[in-house]
């Protein structure tokens, strides 16, 4: 009776490995391990360091961010704007622009958001007398006061495409025009 169990157990336990291998092995995998998908963050140029993170510069001042002076092809940004009432948001955004070993440069951005609730906190003040102890009066005073919430990476492609776009702009009013008059016979 016992070695019945003991068999019927072993069964049960090899069904079961087989069933799992074979509801694995049918499972075709998303995407292949070697491809990735392009990264939002970089994009390469055919121009030098010092125009590219010129240009970087410009399309960040031309979105109203304020500037760092560059600093080891490193460039910083600021620009914060009012959600609503109660929230502040502050984008922080860092330029990073290396040349290519074969030429040109790429450009590898990183924007950091930052939001804030406004907390509001009454005051109340005491008055103390020896004779009767100290007495505590609400004036009604307040103070506001900005409280992080919320710190995460910008991770929106459109975030970036948008950057990178306007750099690409602020890079082709830089570049030599092209002469497309006729020669003159």
């Amino acid at each position: 009776m016992l070695l019945r169990r003991v068999l019927f157990y072993v069964l049960m336990i090899l069904t079961s490995a087989v069933m799992l291998s074979a509801c694995t092995a049918l499972q075709t995998p998303t995407k292949p391990a070697s491809v990735k998908p392009a990264s939002p963050y970089q994009k390469q140029f055919t121009e030098d360091v010092p125009s590219v993170c010129a240009a970087a510069n410009r399309a960040l001042l031309g979105d109203g961010y304020l500037t760092e002076p560059v600093v080891n092809d490193k460039l910083k940004g600021r620009k914060s704007y009012r959600i609503d009432s109660e929230h502040t948001a502050v984008v922080d955004m860092t330029v990073t622009c290396l040349a290519n070993p074969d030429g040109g440069s790429s450009v590898y951005a990183n924007g950091l958001r930052t939001i804030f609730e406004m907390k509001k906190s009454s005051t109340s003040a005491s008055v103390g007398v020896s004779v009767f102890g100290s007495l505590s009066l609400p004036i009604g005073q307040s103070a506001d006061s900005m409280v992080k919430t919320t710190e995460e990476t910008i991770s929106e492609r459109e975030f970036y495409a948008a950057f990178f776009s306007a750099l690409e702009n602020s890079l082709s009013g830089t570049r030599p025009k092209k002469d497309t008059s006729s020669p003159a016979p």
